[in-house]
C-alpha cells in the first residue's frame, strides 16, 4: 500500500470513530436468536459485521451452519442474519441505524453478540469491526481465508485447534485498535498481509508451524510486535521512513537482514516491512 493509500485508510477510521461519538437517545433492547442448519458442506462465504458492543465467536456444536444471539438496541442498531442458498453466503451482525452511538465509553451499553458457526464447512471468512470488544475462538474451523478489520475495537483472536484447512491469505486491517492474534501457526496459514495505522497489532507464531510463512505489513505510525519459535528462521525486507525493527542477532545479506539460525532452520518466517513512523518488535518465544 503506498502512503497516499495508508493515510486515506487511516482518515476512512477516523470518520468511524467520529460516526460512533454522537451522543445517544433512547434505547429499546430486544434480543433476537437465529440458525441455520448444515444442508450440505459446499464452502461458504461468512460476512460478519459488528458496530459496537461484545462480540464472542467460536465453532459451533452439533449440526448447525451458525447460530447468533443477538442483544441490540433497536432504536440505534439492526441486526443481521441472512444467508444466500444460491450464493452461499451468509451475513451476520449488527449495523448502526445512522449516527446514534455514544462511543467507546459506553461500548458496555451497546449489545452484544454471540455467535458459533460450523466447522464442517469450508469458509471464507471477514469479520468488520467497529467500536467492539471481541473474543474470536478461530481454531477448529475450516477457514481457507481470513479477513479481520479492526476500527476501534479491542480483538483478541485465538487459534487453540488447528485450522481443519490450508489458509490461504490472512488479512488483518487495523486502524486505532489494539489487535492481537494467538498459536497462529495452528492456522497452516502461508501468507499474511497486515496494515496498522495509529493501533497495535500482535502476530503471535505459537503452535505447530507446518510450512513457511510470508507477511508483508505496511505500518503507518502503530506497531507490530510478532512472535516466533527460537527454531524458525526469520528475514525481514526493510523498507522504512523514522520507523523499522530492533537489528540485534541478525546480519546483513544482499537483499534484507538475516537471523543467525535462517540456514539451518526447518521452518522460515519473512517479512516484508514497510514502515512509515511505526515500528516491528521481534520476540523469540517458546510454546
Amino acid at each position: 500500500m503506498t502512503r497516499l493509500g495508508l493515510a486515506a485508510f487511516v482518515a476512512s477510521l477516523a470518520g468511524v470513530v467520529a460516526a460512533l461519538s454522537v451522543p445517544a437517545g433512547a434505547q429499546t433492547w430486544r434480543t433476537v436468536d437465529a440458525s441455520r442448519q448444515v444442508r450440505d458442506t459446499i464452502a461458504v462465504s461468512v460476512h460478519v459485521e459488528y458496530a459496537a458492543g461484545r462480540l464472542d465467536l467460536k465453532p459451533a456444536t452439533g449440526s448447525v451452519l451458525y447460530h447468533a444471539n443477538v442483544r441490540y438496541d433497536a432504536d440505534r442498531t439492526e441486526p443481521v442474519a441472512r444467508f444466500d442458498s444460491a450464493t452461499h453466503v451468509l451475513s451476520l451482525g449488527v449495523r448502526l441505524r445512522g449516527r446514534h452511538f455514544s462511543g467507546a465509553d459506553d461500548q458496555h451499553r451497546a449489545g452484544s453478540m454471540h455467535a458459533e458457526l460450523s466447522g464442517r464447512v469450508p469458509m471464507d471468512l471477514s469479520i468488520e469491526l467497529g467500536a467492539v470488544e471481541a473474543d474470536l475462538q478461530l481454531g477448529g474451523l475450516r477457514l481457507t481465508d481470513l479477513s479481520l478489520r479492526g476500527g476501534a475495537a479491542d480483538v483478541t483472536a485465538r487459534f487453540d485447534q488447528p485450522n481443519r484447512e490450508q489458509l490461504r491469505t490472512m488479512t488483518l486491517q487495523v486502524g486505532a485498535a489494539q489487535m492481537k492474534l494467538l498459536d497462529v501457526a495452528n492456522s497452516r496459514v502461508s501468507r499474511i498481509n497486515a496494515e496498522v495505522g495509529a493501533g497495535a497489532l500482535t502476530i503471535d507464531l505459537g503452535g505447530v508451524l507446518a510450512r513457511d510463512v510470508d507477511i508483508t505489513a505496511t505500518l503507518a505510525v502503530g506497531g507490530l510486535t510478532l512472535n516466533v519459535s527460537p527454531d524458525d528462521g526469520v528475514f525481514v525486507d526493510e523498507r522504512s521512513f523514522l520507523g523499522g525493527f530492533e537489528k540485534d542477532g541478525f546480519v546483513k545479506k544482499g537483499d534484507g537482514w538475516y537471523s543467525a539460525n535462517y540456514d539451518a532452520a526447518s521452518r522460515h518466517v519473512r517479512v516484508h516491512l514497510h514502515a512509515f513512523m511505526g515500528g516491528l518488535t521481534l520476540t523469540r518465544v517458546q510454546k
